[in-house]
């Protein structure tokens, strides 16, 4: 029942007071929460004090160049899951705006450096293997039951028209050519049926994301992990919900009522 209350009280919080405040006060604020030696349970901290924050899809599009994008006051799934983890770094090892920012570049952008549309980590299994392997966190999908993961990757130059900086032959043919590195690597995932059965091997604040139905792609959505009791539950920027809310049921439960999802990947954060 407390945990209950102070989720609903940050929910209030957030609600009331991102669309009022700059992002170097709002980065403030979030370095005033509970201090935790565990990484995992600071990125949770993290995600829920931006329950009630308003879901924005495509946060990152629209520049007419790259640049990083920081914003606290409407975010989407991969957008939440990047602010909590570089917050919670950002807190434990450099509490400053540019420290938050130096790890967000870091986690969105292969080698950390901003060079174009194409040098964003678009796909998520990509992601997740650039950052493992910077050393910020371990995919532990095959240690928590994954099968392997056999899928030819190629969403985004199947659907270039979908992605206006695509247009220019440049940018189509380096997200091609990453999607065949991607294509030459191995992966795992935990099927639909099996996610009960992982449940308790999860952790707060671990990042999982659901691999996907639909041809070309690696995976539709991403949250955070949240253990109440003996199961997990979700907290994520929900597109049907328009904001950042916990699942209202089990891990398992959720997955299973999303025909698209077909499973999941699990990535856990290190504490250096």
């Amino acid at each position: 029942m407390i945990r209950i209350i102070v989720l609903l009280v940050l929910m209030l919080a957030s609600t009331c007071t991102f669309a009022q405040t700059s992002p170097q006060k709002t980065f403030g604020q979030k370095m005033e929460l509970p201090d935790s030696r565990d990484i995992g349970t600071q990125v949770l901290r993290m995600s829920e004090s931006f329950l009630g924050t308003p879901y924005i899809a495509g946060t990152l599009e629209g520049n007419p160049t790259e640049r990083l994008v920081c914003k606290f006051d409407g975010l989407d799934c991969t957008t939440l899951v990047e602010s909590s983890i570089a917050l919670a770094i950002s807190k434990t090892e450099n509490p400053s705006y540019e420290g938050y920012k130096n790890e967000l570049t870091k986690l969105r952008y292969r080698e950390g450096t901003i060079e174009g549309y194409a040098s964003r980590l678009h796909y998520i299994l990509d992601w997740m293997y650039e950052n493992q392997k910077r050393g910020r966190l371990e995919d532990i999908t095959a240690k928590v039951g994954g099968v392997p993961f056999k899928k030819e990757i190629n969403f985004m130059s199947n659907h270039a028209n979908l992605y206006p900086a695509m247009a220019e032959t440049e940018v189509w043919e380096k997200i091609r050519e990453q999607e065949n590195i991607i294509n030459s690597r191995e992966y795992s995932y935990i099927p639909k049926a099996g996610i009960q059965k992982t449940e308790p091997m999860l952790h707060d604040g671990d990042i999982v994301a659901f691999t996907s139905s639909v041809e070309g792609l690696d995976v539709n959505h991403m949250g955070i992990i949240t253990r109440i009791g003996s199961r997990a539950y979700l907290i994520h920027a929900s597109l049907t919900g328009k904001k950042v809310i916990m699942s209202n049921v089990p891990l398992a439960e959720y997955v299973a009522s999303v025909p698209k999802h077909t499973g999941m990947i699990v990535a856990r954060l290190n504490d250096n």
